[in-house]
């Protein structure tokens, strides 16, 4: 208790001291969440992770002290947070039944769900008020990141070793108990398979690098780390991201053609390497996995009128009571057989259209494929019904494809930005606040660094 009151007065500080740098209130979590996994964070505090702490007081402080830009992003939200309302009161709902307790149901909107949610409307009141130009800093803030992740990777590739947090992760992961070396790395996330959707994700937001060999290297990095947390899923998503990044990258013709050539030669010799012999060996004979998942989904077929609107009842250990080999292996069903099928389906609707509401232009369009990424990993398992960083992954990617609906709307437009692309000179805007007055509709940053 005493540690939990103690990091909620260290993220109140946190909050009060960057309350006007709203960039730092949303990737200072994401990095927290990335390097800390849920399992340590478990061991560590009692309540949601460190980094839904962050989140939530932030907001609190954004809406004690800034509340018209907290007003502006709720009025221009009202669908998302209706529907996602509507997610929450289905779960509390389901109270009502002998087989969802009360507290278990609030305490899993708080540290699952909640949190995430918030964190996507930061990233809006990001967009609103700074533009793309603060994305763009955060997506930098993920990649240089993402190096000590794949430091990390590599090493556990090297040595069959967690090596950090070791012995809480065997004793907290199922996967790991009872084997001496693993068999795919996880750098700091929960599991390989997280490991390989977060690099998947990663590909997407290659996009805000302008300049095309850097671009190139950190595909060529992520997809190296795909193929060594050996999720096929994932790497298939991966190989789409980067084709699609390239081709929509603002480069010459010859130049993507290049980056193309270049990331087909990078992944067939990565193919040859030990990790990509892992993979081929995986999708020759993947253990029974696949098999696993058709047990679950044709118990699914024969059982879906028994969760429709409330949740299984029976026993939901579907692996521990012996019902099924492993869980449903997807996270949506698990989370139907806990408060039922339609409540899955407004999350997963949700989800579906604020990714394809943001298709409107380049940047939309790469950063809601990642958000797809996302969603389609947690199709295959149990993602972020076990708090895993999948739970964040889905709504980070949906909070960076809100660039593709405000540009659309709010009139932002320049250069694609980028950490290596040279600032405009910006003169007068002449708009609907008149000559010599900025544009309600433009800002500053969005002149300097938005899209066209």
């Amino acid at each position: 208790m005493t540690s939990t009151l103690l990091l909620l007065g260290a993220s109140f500080v946190f909050a009060l001291l960057f309350a006007s740098r709203p960039v730092v209130l949303v990737w200072a979590p994401i990095i927290v969440r990335l390097f800390l996994p849920s399992y340590q964070a478990n061991e560590w505090f009692n309540g949601p992770h460190p980094a839904g702490d962050m989140i939530m007081v932030s907001a609190l402080v954004q809406t004690i002290f800034y509340w018209p830009r907290v007003k502006k992003v709720l009025s221009s939200s009202r669908l998302e947070i209706a529907v996602f309302s509507l997610f929450c009161c289905l779960i509390m709902v389901n109270v009502l039944s002998i087989f969802n307790s009360f507290t278990d149901s609030l305490i899993n909107i708080a540290v699952v769900y909640l949190p995430p949610f918030v964190l996507y409307l930061l990233f809006k009141m990001l967009v609103l008020r700074e533009g793309a130009g603060a994305l763009c800093k955060v997506a930098w803030v993920m990649h240089l990141a993402m190096l000590g992740q794949m430091y990390l990777a590599i090493q556990q590739n090297i040595t069959g070793h967690i090596l950090v947090f070791e012995d809480t992760a065997k004793a907290a992961l199922w996967q790991l108990q009872g084997i001496d070396e693993i068999t795919r790395s996880q750098g700091f996330v929960e599991t390989g398979l997280d490991f390989a959707a977060l690099c998947a994700f990663m590909v997407a937001l290659t996009y805000f690098i302008r300049n095309p060999i850097i671009r190139w290297v950190f595909i060529g990095l992520y997809l190296y780390g795909a193929l060594l947390g050996n999720g096929r899923a994932s790497i298939l998503a991966a190989v789409i991201t980067a084709v699609v990044v390239t081709l929509a990258a603002k480069d010459r013709i010859l130049t993507k053609l290049t980056g193309i050539g270049i990331m087909a030669g990078s992944f067939v010799w990565m193919l040859g390497t030990e990790a990509g012999q892992a993979l081929t060996t995986k999708v020759e004979d993947d253990g029974g996995s696949s098999e696993l998942r058709k047990e679950a989904y044709r118990w699914v077929e024969g059982h879906w009128h028994l969760f429709t609107f409330t949740g299984y009842p029976g026993s939901r250990d579907f692996r521990g009571s012996g019902i099924l080999g492993s869980s449903l292996e997807n996270a949506y069903l698990i989370v139907g057989a806990d408060y039922g099928l339609i409540t899955a389906a407004v999350l997963l609707a949700l989800q579906i259209f604020l990714a394809l509401r943001n298709l409107r232009n380049a940047a939309g369009a790469v950063t809601a494929l990642g958000a797809l990424d996302m969603i389609a990993n947690n199709l295959t398992n149990s993602g972020f019904t076990s708090n895993q960083v999948g739970a964040y992954l889905i709504w980070i990617a949906l909070g960076f494809a809100t660039i593709g609906k405000h540009f659309s709307e709010y009139g932002y437009a320049g250069h694609r930005p980028g950490i290596f692309a040279r600032r405009r000179k910006t003169g007068p805007v002449t708009g609907a606040a008149g000559p010599g007055r900025a544009s309600p509709l433009r800002t500053p940053e969005a002149v300097s660094y938005g899209h066209g």
